[in-house]
């Protein structure tokens, strides 16, 4: 029968070690196996061969091919005991320990000549095919329009909406430029404007001088003047007054004074009066018994 090897120092997998522990013990209570076959084997951590072993192993490549930096914050043991319970210390002592690697590394990397940005003129090919980078195009620049013209269409409203105040204002100046002209037009016919205002209108108000000339009136203005008047008051002007009642320098017996017109004084030329209804009638009747 073989010997069963028991290690008394523990592995890494803890659930393996319990299978196997657990195999040996149903191995000595079934008797297959004798407590005396059982070898107990002590490890010793010899660093010396550790070390030897790991030189043999170990590759020696350029620092070029693994870029392997080793940074020593050299952090004070105090302040380390806070960073151990502080996760948010932890991640910036990751982070500065970063920084500092990757700036040594740029600094070794431009000593030795080797670019560390990537040329304007780089080419990498794609992972995703043209036709899917086409398509992802054409849904950005759908997007993009639809955006602008959202935009416009919302830059319109604010421009009508402005152009509509912008028309009331306009109108509101007018109408208060329209009611001040005319309240001045109405001081400047009753004389009670000022000289800014008759100024504005550019009316001479003084009166004319007495040796100035007066602008003749030729003869058609002069007729429809005294045919239609001069304008003014129209209703009424044709009732009598006292004055009219008394003059009766318009009268004339020639022409107020002839006879009413009738059918028996009328001497007229023309067509015979027509007979009446019942004349019609009884001549009617008459040529009918004839």
């Amino acid at each position: 029968s073989g010997k069963a090897v028991v290690s008394t120092q523990s592995t890494g997998d803890d659930d393996e070690s319990d299978v196997e522990d657990m195999e040996i013990t149903g191995a000595l209570k079934s008797g297959k196996i004798s407590e005396g076959a059982i070898k107990t084997i002590s490890h010793v951590n010899n660093v010396s061969k550790l070390k030897e072993r790991l030189e043999a192993i170990q590759k020696k490549l350029p620092w070029m091919e693994n870029l392997d930096v080793t940074v020593d914050l050299k952090v004070p043991t105090e302040e380390m005991k806070a960073i151990i319970n502080d996760n948010f210390k932890q991640e910036m002592l990751f982070y500065k320990q970063s920084q500092i690697g990757t700036q040594q590394s740029i600094a070794r990397l431009k000593g030795m000549g080797v670019m560390t940005q990537r040329p304007e003129d780089f080419f990498a090919e794609m992972v995703k095919s043209d036709e899917h980078m086409k398509r992802v195009k054409e849904k950005l620049i759908s997007k993009q329009l639809t955006l602008e013209r959202t935009e416009k269409v919302t830059k319109m409203r604010k421009m009508k909406k402005l152009g509509k105040k912008v028309q009331q204002e306009v109108l509101k100046k007018r109408t208060e430029e329209k009611k001040q002209m005319m309240e001045s037009v109405k001081k400047i016919r009753k004389g009670k404007a000022d000289a800014e205002e008759v100024d504005n209108f550019d009316i001479d108000t003084e009166p004319e001088a007495s040796g100035s000339k007066k602008k003749e009136i030729n003869r058609k203005r002069k007729a429809k003047d005294s045919k239609y008047g001069f304008g003014g008051k129209k209703k009424m002007t044709k009732k009598n007054t006292t004055e009219s009642y008394k003059d009766v320098s318009s009268f004339s017996s020639r022409i107020h004074s002839k006879p009413k017109r009738s059918a028996k004084n009328d001497k007229r030329k023309g067509k015979p009066q027509r007979p009446g209804k019942s004349k019609r009638a009884n001549m009617k009747n008459k040529a009918k018994s004839r």
